[in-house]
């Protein structure tokens, strides 16, 4: 465990809180936004203008932050229907997540553990509001636990769907041998987020 891990689980400071926010709406609203931007050729009318704001709290700039990617979502999936449009959205903010996980890992230090693991992804959904739980299941499978999101209150379920997949993705790049799938989510109108969490190589465990 690296030391800045474990400095930055025990306390982040608001401004690194508010940075590290702004580098994340950055980077999903983008790829949402170029995704749409390359299907959108010949509907240019249909492209959504995307809001910005000069500093603010954390708690504005996470609903801003939903709101284009409401918007976004809706786009893609006008543009290519709900199918094509949930299947390239998932496809492209997995890449984004993996990516973005891989970076944090590095950063911080994250080592192999799933203490590590769910050390770094308690950072990352401080960041955005998200408050979460693990409960093992066995030595290769355990369960995520959303009991709180402050995006829910923004998102529709479509955008839910698709940008559920960062997370899917953030997970994979902090450990390439570790596969996490949401199975319910609060978008639904059920009162929590679920996602299974598996060890997809061969022995092993989670511990």
């Amino acid at each position: 465990m690296g030391l800045r891990l474990r400095f930055f689980s025990w306390w982040t400071p608001k401004y690194l809180v508010y940075r590290e926010l702004v580098r994340v709406d950055t980077i999903t609203t983008n790829a949402l936004e170029d995704l749409v931007n390359k299907y959108s050729s010949n509907n240019k009318d249909r492209k959504p203008k995307k809001e910005t704001v000069s500093k603010e709290s954390v708690e504005k700039r996470r609903a801003l932050m939903a709101f284009n990617h409401v918007n976004l979502v809706t786009s893609l999936v006008d543009i290519l229907g709900k199918e094509e449009g949930i299947r390239l959205g998932r496809e492209t903010m997995f890449k984004v997540g993996e990516n973005l996980g891989r970076e944090t890992g590095q950063k911080l230090g994250v080592g192999s553990s799933i203490k590590d693991l769910i050390m770094a992804a308690k950072i990352l959904y401080h960041i955005l509001g998200i408050e979460f739980e693990v409960e093992m299941k066995s030595s290769a499978s355990a369960i995520l636990i959303i009991n709180r999101c402050a995006l829910s209150k923004n998102y529709s379920e479509l955008t839910c769907q698709i940008l559920s997949a960062t997370d899917e993705g953030v997970i994979r790049g902090l450990n390439q041998n570790i596969k996490m799938r949401f199975t319910e989510r609060m978008t639904s109108g059920l009162a929590k987020c679920k996602a299974t969490i598996e060890l997809e190589n061969n022995g092993g465990t989670l511990n």
